[in-house]
């Protein structure tokens, strides 16, 4: 499958979403560059959105394409927020893969609408099962680390740096490998745990966008 052009039509139709005078929330993530791309040429056309992004990487994208962005302090609601996902099934996600998680998800729960768009690379059939991304304070890692000890966590640790990756807050992310048979229970389970800020488990959108090479479909 030619999965850029999955990318690009689940994108488009999330256009679908899309209103004169909107806030938007910007997830981040390579299909979410997809849509932001698309949503810069409706600007060029007249439409008029402000953005909020989820990370300095779409923002910085975002601005490259003339869309106009802000902060959450500077609005009252987010109307529909796009964001894509590293696997989904019908009932969550699994996100972070790019570090930004704990923002994507204060800005995706927070949204009216959340719309997430991937290609089918990115469904998982049956149980979701995968790399679960945790953004911990780095004073509790060590921590959070035995506690998490039967699901092999492990400091995410970057190419262009030495040492462990910091997110856009300034603090770690944390890798386990996970079977999510009840992921809204492991979601609150992995919350409850002392210096994790945000786990990368979804559970709450309301629709998926999945891109094919020839249209798309909704998953839920």
């Amino acid at each position: 499958m030619d999965t850029t052009k999955g990318k690009i039509n689940a994108a488009r139709a999330a256009l679908d979403y899309i209103e004169d005078g909107m806030v938007i929330g910007l997830g981040s993530g390579t299909t979410v560059h997809e849509f932001i791309k698309l949503l810069a040429e409706r600007v060029k056309d007249g439409l008029r959105v402000i953005c909020v992004p989820t990370s300095y990487n779409s923002r910085m994208l975002a601005i490259q394409n003339g869309l106009l962005v802000t902060d959450t302090d500077a609005v009252d609601v987010i109307d529909v927020a796009i964001d894509g996902a590293d696997k989904a099934n019908e009932i969550a996600l699994l996100k972070g893969g790019g570090g930004a998680l704990t923002r994507e998800k204060i800005i995706d729960y927070n949204a009216k609408k959340f719309v997430v768009i991937v290609d089918e690379s990115k469904i998982c059939k049956g149980v979701l099962e995968g790399i679960v991304n945790m953004e911990v304070l780095p004073f509790a890692a060590p921590l959070v680390m035995k506690e998490l000890k039967d699901y092999s966590p492990r400091l995410r640790v970057g190419t262009g740096k030495l040492g462990p990756v910091v997110s856009d807050n300034g603090n770690f992310i944390l890798e386990c490998t996970m079977k999510l048979e009840d992921p809204k229970s492991i979601e609150k389970y992995l919350k409850s745990i002392p210096g994790i800020i945000e786990n990368g488990i979804f559970t709450k959108f309301s629709t998926i966008i999945v891109g094919t090479e020839d249209g798309y479909y909704r998953l839920v």
